[in-house]
């Protein structure tokens, strides 16, 4: 009977303490759980995207059309953002830079959820800070991941984390000029119903390209599997990601039929407001999308100079302006000027235009081409290539539908 008793004894406690084990581990899932689903809204979506936040950290697919988010770290704070688009149905491989001056603000919904992983988060996030919103880096990483993913609109398969001086083996800078077309529904006052109005905007963008030293290091390897999968390794030992070594090979196919010299290279639709940066949420998954789903193999370099949204114009930074106050109302052209001029542009000098009073504005250029980054601080001006005063290069006649 003592031994039976013994051996009761002994199996009620170990029954216990596997009880109390499984418990534990219980909230510890639980926990986790809810740290990273406490954003999504219970079907395991958040916003434009699917999916659980663990498959993020955790369980980041081989998928046929790849999107790697592309953190550039440096100390606390994130100094470039790319999204590398590898389409393994085209062997395409696109990158799209987002500036980290951008500032998002969260949607409430979101944000309240995020208070409760941080208290003090804001809810307008500067990109370049992510870092600095979590003490913990790898959360900075993943909710990183969702908050871009709700600005841009569009899945993102998983992300990778390099540090600068990888950045700068790899990558250099090249200023563009962003080009789209952003639909805006207005009432119109004749009919008094809402219809959608196009309006072409511009930003100026320094995007990420590889650079010499890269370009020849992908063209030695380029079409050699095994020397591919090796570079892959090694890369990997510099990075973090939540992609594995193992998924990454798994483009090694598309990798090994890619023109490095037929990459292409994009901005990201949106606005400047100084240095300040705000992207276009629905013309940036437009944009994404249709690169996304794009069933054309790349046969050439990209062409720069092509208008097209993450494409670019001809900057009119550095042209000497004229500025003409055709309005008749008083202080306009100076502030126009002090308004370009904070924004990089240079305005030789400002006058009044005698001839007739404009009510919309005019931009006269002499080389046609510029003067398209202008149009967005007017209201539907008018851009005409002519003739314009000597010593300038683009002359701006200001309507009254711009006073106010």
């Amino acid at each position: 009977m003592k031994k039976n008793n013994v051996a009761k004894v002994f199996m009620v406690s170990l029954l216990k303490s596997i009880l109390c084990i499984l418990i534990i581990l219980g909230v510890g899932v639980a926990s986790y759980k809810i740290s990273y689903n406490i954003l999504s809204d219970g079907t395991g979506s958040i916003g434009t995207s699917s999916g659980d936040i663990s498959d993020i950290i955790e369980d980041a697919q081989t998928d046929e059309v790849s999107k790697n988010l592309i953190y550039v770290k440096n100390g606390d704070y994130i100094t470039n953002i790319m999204i590398e688009i590898c389409n393994t149905k085209t062997n395409n491989m696109d990158y799209v830079s987002i500036p980290i001056r951008t500032d998002y603000t969260i949607p409430t919904s979101m944000y309240q959820k995020l208070c409760t992983v941080n208290q003090e988060i804001p809810q307008i996030v500067r990109l370049g800070r992510l870092k600095t919103y979590f003490s913990n880096e790898e959360d900075a990483y993943g909710y990183g991941e969702l908050i871009i993913e709700k600005m841009l609109g569009v899945k993102i398969s998983y992300y990778t984390v390099i540090d600068q001086e990888t950045y700068n083996s790899h990558f250099e800078k090249k200023k563009i000029m962003v080009a789209y077309k952003h639909v805006e529904s207005v009432m119109n006052e004749l009919t008094g119903e809402m219809e959608d109005v196009t309006t072409d905007l511009y930003a100026d963008e320094a995007i990420s390209v590889a650079n010499k030293t890269y370009t020849e290091e992908l063209r030695a390897i380029s079409g050699d599997r095994e020397k591919i999968a090796e570079y892959i390794k090694e890369q990997y030992e510099r990075v973090n990601s939540n992609l594995t070594v193992y998924n990454k090979i798994g483009y090694i196919e598309a990798y090994e039929k890619m023109n490095v010299d037929y990459f292409h290279y994009w901005g990201i639709p949106g606005q400047r407001n100084g240095k300040i940066f705000s992207v276009s949420t629905p013309e940036a998954k437009k944009f994404l999308n249709k690169l996304i789903n794009n069933t054309q193999t790349y046969t050439e370099a990209q062409d720069f100079s092509k208008e097209s949204a993450g494409g670019i114009v001809k900057s009119s930074k550095g042209l000497n302006i004229l500025v003409l106050n055709g309005s008749q109302i008083s202080g306009l052209a100076s502030a126009t000027r002090e308004k370009l001029s904070a924004d990089g542009y240079t305005v030789g000098n400002i006058g009044d235009y005698t001839e007739e009073t404009l009510t919309q504005t005019r931009i006269i250029v002499k080389e046609d081409g510029y003067g398209k980054d202008l149009q967005s601080y007017f209201n539907s001006p008018e851009l005409i290539t002519g003739t314009v005063q000597d010593g300038y290069d683009i002359q701006i006649i200001l309507g009254t539908v711009d006073a106010n």
